[in-house]
């Protein structure tokens, strides 16, 4: 089945077994006062995670009273992955990695805690231990799926990625879930951090473990060993430039395999930010999704075509492998405000969904 209208380059391996993970991390880097849209108060940024799992796989919310939105009026990206995943009847798996507050709904836990405030202290304890169990993890997924999408949910983690990329010294900027990018913030958090830990742009590029204990979150280590337990398998990283910083530490440890990535129009074409120049820097193949949304009857999902949240929660690769089965993308906006409108909210919540 064809899926050049919208899908760009053409993907050219239809799966037989395809499936979609999604790992849910914390880091209190997200916390930080307007660095990250993903929870309508930094407070919040906790339980999202746990929200967009509950949201993909059962339409309905538990954690929080309301949809997790940011203070732009954005809906979650999982209302997206949702869509995607309904439509294709391709499943779902979570992964918790380094969560504070776990979800309603089945997940399998690498361990960890919530990744720190990168500026204070270490970000990320026990890294190797993180990549061990997902790198079992991805051994026994392998047996199961002949091509593995990976997304994530981490408030802030655009942030911690821009970190790891510099001081591993990769190119680029990142993307955010707000309009306008807080870069300033994000290089101010980025060099304090460096600061504390005694790290330049480029310093630290032969030790990238140091570099996520240092600088990351909980999501980069969970993904890396994931990627070498599935390195017979495809592998589709789901994200924008969150999964461009785990490229780059696979890259600087020579990981092998058959691993693209793929994320929206709107990250791509994200000027703020330079997702293209990163994987082309590393070499890997990387698909741009176009959602279309500039056509959804509701508001909060419209403003994704003007630059709002732009990517989540797998959002770009699951509609991908949604387009693997045939669907189109008419079928994906009409889906999405279907799922917005549908929803299940706490009993406790009034709160209207529009």
């Amino acid at each position: 089945m064809s899926n050049t209208n919208w899908v760009y380059p053409h993907f050219d391996y239809e799966p037989e077994k395809p499936l979609f993970l999604c790992i849910l991390s914390n880091t209190d880097t997200g916390k930080i006062p307007g660095i990250s849209a993903a929870g309508a108060t930094p407070e919040l940024t906790d339980y999202t995670p746990s929200a967009d799992a509950e949201l993909v796989e059962l339409n309905k919310i538990i954690t929080i009273p309301e949809v997790p939105n940011s203070p732009e009026g954005a809906t979650t990206p999982a209302t997206i992955t949702r869509a995607a995943l309904t439509l294709s009847g391709i499943h779902s798996l979570f992964i918790t990695s380094g969560l504070r507050k776990k979800p309603a709904v089945p997940y399998v836990d690498v361990g960890g805690s919530g990744g720190r405030d990168i500026r204070f202290e270490h970000a990320v304890p026990n890294v190797d231990e993180i990549v061990t169990r997902s790198e079992i993890l991805g051994r026994k997924i392998a047996s199961l799926s002949d091509c593995v999408f990976i997304g994530e949910s981490i408030a802030g983690g655009t942030t911690t990625a821009m970190a790891v990329m510099q001081a591993l010294g990769y190119p680029g900027t990142v993307s955010s879930s707000l309009h306008d990018n807080p870069m300033e913030l994000k290089q101010e958090v980025i060099d304090q951090a460096m600061k504390r830990c005694g790290a330049s742009v480029g310093s630290m590029k032969s030790d990238p473990i140091k570099v996520i204990t240092e600088l990351g979150d909980p999501m980069i280590p969970c993904a890396l060993g994931l990627l070498k337990g599935l390195k017979d398998t495809k592998v589709v990283l789901a994200g924008g430039t969150q999964m461009a910083a785990v490229l780059c530490v696979a890259d600087a440890l020579g990981v092998d395999g058959d691993i693209s990535i793929a994320t929206t129009k709107y990250v791509v074409e994200d000027k703020s930010a330079s997702f293209r120049e990163i994987v082309e820097e590393i070499g890997r193949p990387w698909y741009m999704v176009d959602l279309g949304l500039e056509k959804s009857t509701m508001p909060p999902i419209k403003c994704y075509a003007e630059g709002s949240a732009k990517e989540g929660v797998g959002a770009g690769g699951a509609a991908l492998a949604a387009s693997l089965r045939g669907i189109k993308q008419q079928q994906i906006v009409e889906e999405t405000d279907h799922v917005l409108m549908t929803v299940e909210l706490p009993k406790y919540s009034q709160k209207p969904i529009r």
